[in-house]
């Protein structure tokens, strides 16, 4: 007496705790999980090994498998030009039952599977006869009698085949083959009554490059997976502007998917020195990247890259104001940062706990405090920081004995007097060893100061004659000698002589 398929699900589950248990003691058979999928590349496709495992996901198979998973194998291809999808499964040994399920992962990849929207479930057979029938081939054709999209369990629902299934170029889809019967003899897969073109054959090519803003590493996506073996730093190549090459030393697959993956990234070989546009292309020095069917990458992109300069950072700064004072704090002030690359800035000051910010280059103080700024590239990529320490004394005069101009920094390199701007009117001469006027200034405070060229001043000892308009008022000057303050005499002019050094 027959018994139907339908009987055996209910012992399936015994089964499955046995087969699961003996999975473990093996390695795992990534060809088991959907996700470590055979691609098909031809119209015949021959298992001659079949399998008692389940992979390392325990995966849905189909509405007339009952969901269950036992003994499989995944299979996928894409669709290349439309028509109809027919496919016969047939066992080496006619004794031997093989059930599957097909399914559309053109939306939702193998993680969409068991979701009725994500990956839906296009076809499923689980047609099968109890010893001494043999079961013979299954599959989709509508030539071997096939009908409905869904068939089994076992005798009592359609037969071993379903109808033939239209299908639209640029589909992917996933199958699923079942060893019911344990045998481990293998099958045949023949496509060849589709009309549909099911099998790749045009070349892996580059889809999209990004870069991080250093240009150390370069991320490419191809537009089908590949064989990541065939993958070598020597399949990529960079060339510059000028024609030169660079080359990649390092290449790691990001989304690896049992032997295939289509994401990798690059490590470049040396430094970019120069923006311009570059371009990127797939060269066969390794003997090329190669897809499952044994299509050659090929394929060139254009890139515009853009070199960063990092900004510069500096220690806490300190500036004195006289009362009712403000200072204008720039970054350029304390050094000066690289003109060919666009900068952000976030500036912070706090008092009181109030914090204030500015995304501006500089910033009006507001206060006695620590002014901070982060600067960072445009894109972000290189950050840097300084700070102003800002403080408010009794106005005093500061003459420099030294400035430094031209020697790379924005330090000291102008002669100003600290402070002079409260008082205006003030005049200087400026004055080389052998007598000679330099620079002269009838209001000098109000000025950046004396900032020599090389051709206008040497390095050396220069003299000073300085005359602030002091009026009624006290004025206290700080020098290299100490700190001195003057009373009023009655002439409203105070005159100071001094000399200072210039280093280069």
């Amino acid at each position: 007496m027959k018994s139907s398929k339908s009987q055996r699900f209910r012992l399936v589950f015994a089964l499955f705790f046995f087969f699961f248990g003996a999975a473990k003691w093996c390695s795992a058979q990534t060809i088991s999980d959907c996700a470590g999928a055979v691609v098909l590349c031809g119209d015949l496709y021959t298992e001659t090994e079949a399998t008692l495992n389940t992979g390392d996901v325990y995966e849905y198979t189909g509405a007339c498998n009952a969901s269950l998973e036992q003994s499989s194998l995944w299979y996928t291809f894409t669709v290349q030009e439309d028509g109809l999808l027919s496919f016969i499964i047939d066992p080496l040994n006619p004794m031997d039952d093989y059930d599957w399920g097909l399914f559309d992962i053109t939306t939702g990849g193998c993680e969409g599977i068991g979701t009725p929207i994500l990956s839906p479930e296009v076809g499923c057979n689980s047609f099968g006869l109890n010893p001494p029938e043999p079961n013979g081939a299954t599959g989709i054709s509508t030539a071997n009698g096939g009908t409905g999209s869904s068939n089994g369990p076992g005798n009592l629902n359609g037969p071993a085949f379903n109808a033939d299934l239209p299908v639209v170029a640029g589909e992917t889809y996933a199958l699923v083959v079942m060893n019911w019967t344990n045998s481990l003899e293998g099958y045949d897969i023949d496509f060849g009554q589709s009309t549909a073109s099911l099998y790749d054959e045009v070349p892996p090519a580059p889809a999209s490059y990004t870069v991080d803003c250093a240009l150390q590493q370069f991320t490419v996506v191809l537009n089908e997976p590949v064989l990541v073996s065939t993958v070598e730093p020597e399949d990529f190549e960079l060339e510059g502007p000028a024609g030169e090459i660079y080359e990649f030393e390092g290449v790691t697959a990001m989304d690896l998917a049992g032997d295939l993956a289509s994401e990798f990234e690059l490590e470049l070989e040396g430094e970019i020195a120069y923006s311009g546009a570059y371009f990127m292309r797939l060269t066969d020095v390794s003997n090329g990247v190669e897809d499952p069917c044994g299509n050659v990458g090929q394929g060139v992109s254009a890139l515009d890259l853009v070199v960063l300069e990092p900004p510069l950072s500096w220690e806490v700064q300190e500036v004195v104001l006289c009362p009712d004072d403000a200072a204008a704090l720039t970054v350029n002030s304390v050094v000066i940062q690289p003109s060919n690359t666009s900068y952000t800035y976030l500036w912070s000051y706090d008092m009181a706990g109030a914090p204030m910010v500015s995304d501006a280059s500089g910033m009006e103080t507001i206060g006695d405090g620590v002014y901070s700024v982060t600067i960072s590239t445009d894109p972000p990529c290189f950050f840097a920081e300084g700070a102003f320490n800002v403080t408010t004394e009794e106005c005093s005069l500061t003459l420099p004995n030294v400035i430094t101009p031209g020697n790379g920094d924005a330090l000291n390199n102008s002669f100003t007097v600290d402070g002079l701007q409260a008082w205006p009117g003030s005049a200087i001469r400026i004055y080389n060893r052998w007598g000679d006027l330099l620079y002269s200034s009838e209001n000098f405070g109000a000025t950046a100061g004396w900032d020599p060229q090389i051709e206008e001043a040497a390095e050396g000892t220069y003299y000073y004659e300085l005359r602030i308009r002091q009026g009624d008022d006290e004025i206290t000057i700080k020098s290299m000698e100490g700190e001195q303050t003057y009373i009023p005499t009655g002439d409203p002019v105070l005159l100071i002589t001094g000399s200072f050094a210039l280093m280069r």
